[in-house]
């Protein structure tokens, strides 16, 4: 097989969500894990297998030299979206879309929408990253379903020991 079909994946389908084993559809593959968990070499693999990685890439870094695969655009507006209600990446508390407030909230489901239309294009299989993400799955599932595409979920998991290593490096 050359290119990712999507039928090896029907098993992290939202639940509830249509039957998507014919191919139909456009479906968004949300990397779903903590920083420094293997998301970034997990979104390559997907694009390597056919699932398209947004235009505006986040470079990489010093800690993450090969790249982090994800739209630089979304993560501004998801840091500025965890910063309207007083959150960071790395605090433990719960994001509450409701703390934004009714036409804010509008906004940034607005914003996701349009970034996600710019970034992915009219893409079948595309896929989104942020570890940010982990707190907005309610919202992405709301903007994918008015853009009439399926989420499908990949969840990261990592040892937390590890992980907390490799942010303390």
């Amino acid at each position: 097989m050359s290119a990712f079909d999507g039928k090896n994946i029907e098993a992290v389908a939202a639940p509830g969500g249509s039957d998507h084993r014919d191919g139909e559809g456009r479906k968004c593959i949300l990397v779903l894990g903590m920083h420094r968990s293997g998301t970034s070499a997990l979104t390559r693999v997907l694009s390597l297998l056919g699932a398209a990685l947004p235009k505006h890439i986040l470079g990489g870094d010093a800690f993450n030299e090969k790249g982090h695969w994800e739209s630089a655009r979304l993560v501004l507006l998801h840091q500025e979206m965890e910063a309207a209600v007083g959150r960071r990446w790395d605090d433990w508390g719960v994001f509450d879309p409701a703390a934004l407030g009714a036409q804010r909230l509008a906004h940034y489901k607005a914003e996701i929408a349009r970034l996600i239309v710019e970034e992915y294009g009219d893409a079948s299989l595309f896929v989104v990253k942020d570890p940010r993400i982990c707190r907005f799955v309610p919202l992405y599932e709301e903007v994918l379903g008015s853009l009439s595409v399926t989420p499908l979920y990949a969840l990261v998991l990592r040892n937390p020991l590890a992980v907390f290593k490799s942010l303390e490096a």
